[in-house]
């Protein structure tokens, strides 16, 4: 059960809201912003039951708990809560997904679990916040469905950074010109595209900003970059 009311009251103190959904088993990118900026709050989500474990020791030795809440559960655009298989991969634990590996990560699967999956929109709902700073998506595969999830919220959401194009490596899951083209529908543009050398130079993240923001021009820098 997630406690809202111990998130509020740390809003409440004008902490920036940044929401960091699919933390692997090290919440680099969560880590980073706890620990460039003392300002902000984290809303680390992740379904893998022992990166969530891993996850909490990482906060618990960072001395970061009063400025981090995590929750352990997928996200998707669900109408309700309800259990989904989650794949479990060998080897990069950042690699599992609500989306069934194909490809590379077809042979890669050693469990499947099944995982509590909620949308944003049910988190965000019971939130007493003013703007959503960053959200961060990094689902394998199901990144577009976690924007969806968040209904009408999505448009208090400053900058978005996601997974691009990962549907070579798990079924049904989003392209990146479907990402691309859901966000311009919400009032978003994208202002620098990630490339990895280490994977033929492939386009893999990229980072969006609201169109009607008046923050920044461009939002703190990620863990990746």
């Amino acid at each position: 059960m997630i406690d809202y009311d111990i998130i509020n009251s740390k809003l409440k103190e004008g902490l920036k809201l940044r929401i960091d959904v699919g933390l692997s088993f090290n919440m680099p990118n969560a880590s980073k912003w706890l620990t460039d900026d003392e300002q902000t709050y984290v809303i680390g989500i992740e379904p893998h039951p022992n990166n969530f474990k891993s996850c909490c020791s990482h906060v618990e030795n960072h001395h970061a708990g009063n400025r981090c809440y995590l929750i352990e559960a997928a996200i998707s655009n669900v109408a309700s809560s309800e259990d989904r298989d989650f794949y479990g991969l060998s080897g990069d634990p950042g690699t599992s997904s609500l989306c069934k590996p194909i490809g590379r990560f077809e042979n890669l699967v050693d469990r499947v679990y099944t995982v509590e999956t909620i949308s944003l929109k049910e988190i965000l709902d019971n939130l007493d916040y003013k703007r959503i700073d960053v959200l961060k998506t990094d689902t394998q595969g199901n990144d577009l469905n976690v924007m969806k999830s968040a209904g009408d919220h999505l448009k208090n959401v400053d900058f978005i950074y996601a997974e691009y194009d990962e549907s070579d490596d798990y079924e049904n899951a989003n392209t990146g010109e479907e990402l691309d083209q859901y966000l311009e529908e919400m009032g978003f543009e994208c202002y620098d595209r990630i490339y990895v050398a280490e994977r033929n130079g492939k386009l893999v993240d990229c980072e969006y900003r609201n169109v009607n923001s008046t923050t920044d021009n461009t939002g703190p820098r990620w863990n990746s970059n």
